[in-house]
C-alpha cells in the first residue's frame, strides 16, 4: 500500500476517532477541564498514540487492539481530570474491544499462549486494584479496577514484565504528580486525584516502548 494512503487512512481515522471522543466526553461532562477539547485536539493525540504501534508494524488484529484501547482511553482520562469517574460504558468497551481484538488474532495466528497470558493480565491487574481499592477505597474507585481489565490485557498479551512495568510507572507517575501537587501547596495528603490518567500513561507508555 502507498505511503500516501496509509497516511491518508490513518488521519481519516484519527478524525473519526476524535469525533467520538468528543462526542463521549460530551455525554459524561458538561464542561472538560479548560473548556472542551476541539476534534482536531483529540484527532492529535489519537495518532500520535497510535504511531508507535503502527511504525513497528504490529500484525493488523494487534493494532486493532491497542487501536480501541488507544481511542476509549483518551474520553477516559478527559472524563476522570474532569469529574473524577470512570463510566463502565467506556471500560467495558475498551476490555471488550481488545479482549475481542486479540482473540482473533490468536485464532488466525496461532498464538493460543499469548491469548491465555492476556487473560491472566486483565484479571491480575484487575485484582492487585481491586485489592488496594479495598485498602484505601479513597484512593481509587471500582471505575479503576474495571479499567485495569483492558490494560491488564493489553499488557498481558505483550508479556508480564509490561504488567509489572506498566504498574510501577503508574505509580511512580502518580506519586511525583501528588508530590508536585503538595510542593505547590494545590493539595494536600488526603486530595483526591484522578488515578486513571496515570494507568492509561503508565499502560500506553510501555505499550508503545515494548
Amino acid at each position: 500500500m502507498p505511503g500516501g494512503l496509509i497516511i491518508g487512512l490513518g488521519a481519516l481515522v484519527a478524525v473519526v476517532a476524535g469525533l467520538w471522543q468528543r462526542a463521549s466526553v460530551r455525554r459524561h461532562v458538561e464542561d472538560g477541564p479548560n473548556g472542551r477539547p476541539s476534534v482536531g485536539a483529540y484527532a492529535v493525540v489519537t495518532a500520535v498514540a497510535l504511531a508507535g504501534p503502527a511504525i513497528r508494524f504490529v500484525p493488523p488484529w494487534e493494532l486493532a487492539a491497542y487501536g480501541v484501547l488507544m481511542v476509549v482511553a483518551v474520553p477516559l482520562a478527559v472524563i476522570d481530570i474532569a469529574d473524577l469517574r470512570l463510566p463502565d460504558e467506556l471500560t467495558i468497551t475498551a476490555y471488550a474491544g481488545v479482549t475481542v481484538l486479540l482473540a482473533v488474532e490468536a485464532l488466525t495466528a496461532g498464538r493460543p499462549g499469548d491469548l491465555q497470558r492476556a487473560g491472566a493480565g486483565a484479571f491480575a491487574l484487575a485484582g492487585f486494584y481491586a485489592v488496594l481499592f479495598i485498602i484505601r477505597p479513597a484512593a481509587l474507585g471500582l471505575g479503576d479496577v474495571k479499567l485495569a481489565l483492558a490494560l491488564g490485557t493489553a499488557l498481558g498479551w505483550t508479556g508480564w514484565d509490561a504488567v509489572i512495568a506498566a504498574v510501577v510507572l503508574t505509580h511512580l507517575s502518580a506519586a511525583v504528580y501528588g508530590v508536585a501537587l503538595i510542593a505547590a501547596r494545590r493539595a494536600h495528603r488526603g486530595t483526591e486525584i484522578p488515578f486513571g490518567p496515570f494507568m492509561i500513561f503508565g499502560a500506553l507508555a510501555v505499550l508503545h516502548a515494548w
